[in-house]
């Protein structure tokens, strides 16, 4: 009889096992996926706090009306003195545009004001949309007409 519940138990264990292998390796895989995904933050509220930094232009397109041709490529064609230029937005709402690097002649330095107003970008009296801003790269649109008839630049900066 001892010998039947010992080879009952071995029996017990040995289909125990696979379950048991396949649970922890499953419980296992599930917890590296879990780590592993990178979770979407949300993007920054738009306020001037978060805004406000140093910013290098790296890309500008005219966006066409509908259907009167492809977009223009813009930011290749500017001169190198003008593609290092950064532009400052101070938390004091003063704004900056520093001549850095390769300077331009003449010199491309200018300073003004600016300040945000829901998702509009105010500089001067130059309102600018912002169509993205996920903390490190500002992307500002300028845009005239409507529907098809829209047209106009969509600038893109990168925080430094």
């Amino acid at each position: 009889m001892r010998a039947r519940a010992q080879c009952q138990a071995v029996l017990f264990f040995t289909q125990i096992k696979p379950f048991m292998k396949k649970l922890l390796f499953g419980l296992f895989a599930l917890t590296v996926l879990a780590s592993a995904c990178k979770k979407d933050k949300d993007a920054p509220a738009m306020t001037k706090e978060n805004i406000a930094g140093t910013y290098k232009m790296t890309a500008e397109v005219y966006k066409m009306p509908a259907g009167q041709g492809p977009d223009e490529e813009l930011f290749s064609t500017y001169e190198p003195c003008f593609k290092d230029n950064l532009y400052k937005l101070n938390l004091d709402e003063v704004f900056q545009v520093v001549d850095a690097g390769q300077v331009c002649d003449p010199a491309t330095d200018h300073q003004s004001t600016w300040h945000v107003d829901g998702n509009h970008l105010i500089v001067d009296e130059y309102v600018y949309t912002i169509s993205k801003f996920d903390g490190s790269v500002l992307e500002l649109t300028d845009f005239s007409g409507e529907g098809a008839d829209a047209h106009g630049y969509i600038t893109t900066y990168t925080k430094q």
